[in-house]
């Protein structure tokens, strides 16, 4: 068996164990092929996270297809669409449902993928259409008008024969019954966008998980010097303690970083005169990108003579 095959073995019998991996190094004949298990026991965790985040997304994606194609279709007039209260409702679960799973798979491993699952599908909620004012109904019919002739006699005029009899008034014809409301629906071109949106988000999820591809090495610089300390944590809405920072001092890099969406809060500067920016900053003027490891490249540059923070695409974009 080969050395590294070895080490592997050795780290997942660790792992299965509940033994502490970290800092222990095992040598295999030869000093010069020692394998430091820590590093080996990572990549082995982390494989098989990402099995059972695919195994639980593969779940909620199919779940979300089998109601998406349950959806009634109305017409109103002549255009069709879906009931609204289906379409809020499927995103609404799936949202929760997506949350769920990525729990079930990574505890508070994966805090950083919930905040960015919870921000996209916060995004599409709010591109959801207010229904629309119900149908206004006729109102109560106005009374019809009948002309009333009176018969004369003629002033002055000698009456030579018996007036006949008024004809009877013709009965009314009883009020039409109002036309019935046309049903609310969210249009077909509408509702498939935003449901698009909504498995798009499932399979970007998904297909990270499923290539084992949930970390990755993030650069961060500064301009227009180095130096500068950026501390970033998972943005999550969640009541509760906030987490400790994973910091960086620019320009550098940090590998083992999990995908997601991060808040942040770089500074740079010494005593009184410290420059700072964050992010969410509701009160900025510029306002900078969110930390997307998800979407966003790892490439990552603070300008302080902006006052912003922002994705680019390597290191040299940054000065």
């Amino acid at each position: 068996m080969k050395t590294k095959q070895l080490a592997i073995l050795l780290a997942g019998l660790l792992l299965i164990s509940g033994l502490p991996t970290d800092g222990q190094t095992f040598t295999f004949g030869k000093k010069k092929r020692q394998v430091k298990i820590e590093t080996v026991a990572t990549g082995a965790a982390m494989a098989v996270l990402a099995r059972a985040l695919a195994k639980e997304v593969k779940k909620v994606h199919e779940t979300f297809i089998t109601n998406r194609n349950a959806l009634q279709i109305l017409r109103s007039g002549k255009a069709a669409g879906y009931v609204p209260g289906e379409v809020t409702g499927l995103i609404v679960h799936t949202r929760e449902d997506l949350d769920q799973a990525i729990q079930q798979a990574g505890k508070s491993d994966l805090e950083a993928l919930r905040a960015w699952s919870d921000e996209e599908f916060r995004r599409i909620q709010a591109e959801i259409p207010p229904p629309g004012p119900g149908a206004s109904l006729p109102g109560p019919s106005a009374p019809r008008a009948f002309a009333v002739f009176a018969s004369s006699r003629g002033l002055g005029l000698p009456v030579f024969a018996k007036n006949k009899p008024a004809p009877k008034k013709p009965k009314p014809a009883p009020p039409k019954a109002p036309e019935p409301p046309k049903p609310q629906v969210i249009p077909l071109s509408t509702a498939d966008r935003l449901l698009d949106q909504v498995e798009e988000v499932v399979r970007q999820i998904f297909v990270l998980a499923d290539t084992n591809d949930l970390e990755v090495k993030l650069w961060v610089g500064s301009t227009p010097a180095t130096k500068a300390t950026f501390r970033f944590w998972p943005q999550s809405n969640l009541k509760g303690s906030t987490p400790s920072p994973i910091i960086i001092q620019t320009d550098g890099k940090r590998d083992h970083i999990l995908r997601g969406l991060y808040a942040y809060k770089a500074t740079w500067g010494k005593g009184a005169v410290i420059q700072k920016i964050e992010y969410p900053d509701p009160v900025a003027t510029l306002a900078s990108e969110r930390l997307d490891l998800v979407k966003g490249g790892r490439f990552f540059c603070c300008q302080f003579n902006k006052t912003y923070c922002h994705h680019v695409d390597d290191e040299k974009d940054c000065h």
